[in-house]
């Protein structure tokens, strides 16, 4: 953990980074005493910047060139430096808007939010669905499908569906099927996948309650499937990067990027970290510990429901990306996001 740095070091370093966000091209002394009126000499910001970059919170990457911030030194800035832009009021019903009408289903919510970070931020938006661990039931319904099948479809508070195919040959009819949901439902309202899946586990092992063969069945299937932290990732927004000079004159880097876009199992551990932590999570370069990231920055937050966070969403841009600006943008459509799930009538 650096020390507070001075007055004059502070304010060259947020210099160097504000024009670096604007510019993608590093920042000499001369530009810096003449854009930003710091009152310090061009030969006092010289002395400033190798000082910083002795710190490690900036670097020269040719001889020649002025100085870049380091992932040290962007992290220092969001940390210590930032001072974050109010979302301005336009913006703000600008989203809203996005979530108005009737009731849509959450993977709707979900993908239209990836669009509205994305084209606001004109980053890459991306958001995680509910986990199945944590969608709240409102019931279990089934529904006799031919002689020899079943289908038991969840349906969730926040209008999820999972359906699952269960094989019985006893050829219970609809009427009795329907019984043995008005006997199970009861347990079910209310109640997250898991906690049911837990309930059944221990009713099974005790025997506290005795339960019909399609129950125990029904029961089977649940614990085995489907997988309760499974979740969908909607991307939106993955060609802004090739407005970025730093991606578009190295192609080995947006093959990269776009190879970790594709196969969007590769983030899922970065947005389940950011699902462990409270409030705007920042990942800076190889903080993420994806290399396919190394050369971006990542913005999260988590969005609730009721109080239950239900996952993450968030923003992944260059690492020179404008932080005072998208940091709100990511806050405010987290809470959007919660309220409209809130307002879902299912």
């Amino acid at each position: 953990m650096l020390e507070p740095l001075e007055d004059k070091k502070w304010k060259v370093l947020r210099a160097v980074i504000r024009d670096y966000i604007l510019t993608a091209v590093p920042v000499g002394s001369e530009r810096i005493t003449r854009k930003y009126r710091l009152n310090i000499s061009p030969a006092s910001v010289r002395k400033i910047m190798a000082c910083l970059e002795e710190l490690g919170l900036l670097e020269q990457p040719h001889i020649s060139s002025g100085r870049i911030p380091t992932d040290l030194g962007f992290r220092y800035y969001v940390d210590e430096i930032m001072d974050p832009k109010p979302l301005r009021r336009d913006v703000k019903a600008l989203i809203l808007s996005r979530y108005q009408g009737g009731s849509r289903n959450v993977a709707e919510i979900m993908q239209e939010t990836s669009r509205i970070l994305s084209g606001i931020s004109r980053y890459t938006g991306i958001v995680s669905g509910p986990r199945l661990s944590q969608a709240v039931l409102e019931r279990i319904d089934l529904i006799r499908m031919d002689d020899r099948r079943i289908l038991m479809v969840l349906i969730s508070h926040t209008g999820v569906l999972y359906n699952r195919v269960i094989e019985d040959g006893h050829g219970l009819t609809q009427g009795e099927l329907n019984r043995v949901v008005d006997d199970l439902n009861p347990h079910v309202q209310g109640k997250t996948l898991l906690d049911v899946r837990e309930r059944l586990r221990l009713q099974m092992t005790t025997q506290q309650i005795q339960i019909g063969s399609l129950l125990e069945r029904w029961c089977n299937a649940a614990l085995r499937g489907p997988e309760p932290d499974r979740t969908e990732v909607y991307i939106d927004g993955q060609n802004h990067f090739l407005d970025y000079p730093e991606f578009t004159e190295d192609v080995r880097k947006i093959k990269v990027l776009f190879r970790a876009f594709e196969e969007k199992e590769m983030l899922l551990g970065v947005l389940d970290n950011a699902m462990e932590g409270e409030g705007i999570q920042v990942y800076i370069g190889n903080e993420s510990r994806l290399d396919e990231m190394s050369d971006c920055s990542l913005i999260f937050s988590r969005y609730y429901r009721g109080g239950i966070p239900l996952g993450t969403l968030g923003v992944i841009g260059p690492k020179r990306m404008d932080y005072s600006r998208v940091i709100p943008l990511v806050e405010f459509a987290a809470k959007a996001v919660g309220d409209k799930l809130e307002q879902m009538n299912v």
